[in-house]
């Protein structure tokens, strides 16, 4: 009798809360989103892509909050550096719901996944859809950029040039312009930039991502010489043992 009296309170407490729900207007997909979007801000991100998990599996019907679920279950992955995984979600966004608010950021971070795996060709045909059907969007000037950067990655200086000149030219007071210069300066110079205090102050996040991005590059070739250097030391180590071991064969003699 008191487990069935516990049950009627709680289901009278559900009917009362979406009967609260109603009056105000408020839908159950939306309080269900509100709370996985306050997960993620709160950085508890395996927490928020299991809320999102379940309102796309329990309100597939609710396409606004669904197509908005799958954009920040990308940027949770995106967040947790899995950034193939992260692509999935932002492709599902890209080709099941084209009016979503979050489809030309969607288009963006498709586009950095590939890139931040190395995929540099993949990632330049993204960038180069997103310029070329959203130039006035906020994201044109960083697809620019992005681009560039992909291109100085594959060693074509050319292009990577053209697109940091492009953005001189058409986003003059962006704050991709003082990266864009920055890499003119890098290519240009033959890769030898001083970065000042007050440069790295002024920088925005883009530009110290692509800075971190060419270190880490820098970083590797330098680590790769080492590796070579070392291996011929051990070439010549060995020779001169050969030569010193014939020499006393040669003496006993």
């Amino acid at each position: 009798m008191k487990k069935i009296r516990i049950i009627s309170i709680i289901l009278l407490l559900v009917l009362s809360f979406i009967g609260n729900l109603k009056a105000l207007h408020i839908t159950l997909p939306e309080v269900q989103y509100s709370l996985a979007l306050n997960l993620f801000y709160k950085h508890q991100y395996y927490n928020a892509i299991k809320e999102f998990n379940n309102l796309i599996k329990e309100h597939p019907e609710s396409i606004t909050y669904v197509g908005k679920s799958y954009y920040w279950l990308g940027m949770s992955y995106f967040k947790l550096k899995k950034y193939l995984t992260a692509s999935y979600k932002f492709k599902k966004v890209i080709s099941k719901f084209k009016k979503s608010k979050y489809y030309i950021d969607s288009y963006y971070y498709y586009g950095r996944c590939y890139q931040l795996r190395k995929r540099y060709k993949s990632a330049i045909k993204i960038y180069t859809k997103l310029y070329k059907y959203y130039p006035k969007s906020e994201y044109a000037d960083n697809a620019l950029l992005w681009r560039g950067v992909c291109y100085y990655k594959l060693k074509n200086k050319k292009r990577a040039l053209r697109d940091f000149y492009i953005i001189l030219r058409k986003y003059p007071k962006s704050n991709k312009a003082d990266a864009a210069r920055y890499m003119i300066n890098l290519i240009k110079g033959g890769g030898k930039v001083v970065i000042t205090k007050k440069i790295v102050e002024k920088a925005d996040t883009s530009q110290l991502q692509a800075w971190q991005e060419l270190l880490m590059t820098k970083e590797k070739a330098l680590q790769e010489k080492e590796k070579q250097l070392k291996v011929k030391e051990d070439i010549l180590k060995r020779k001169e043992k050969i030569i010193n071991e014939a020499e006393k064969k040669l003496n006993v003699q």
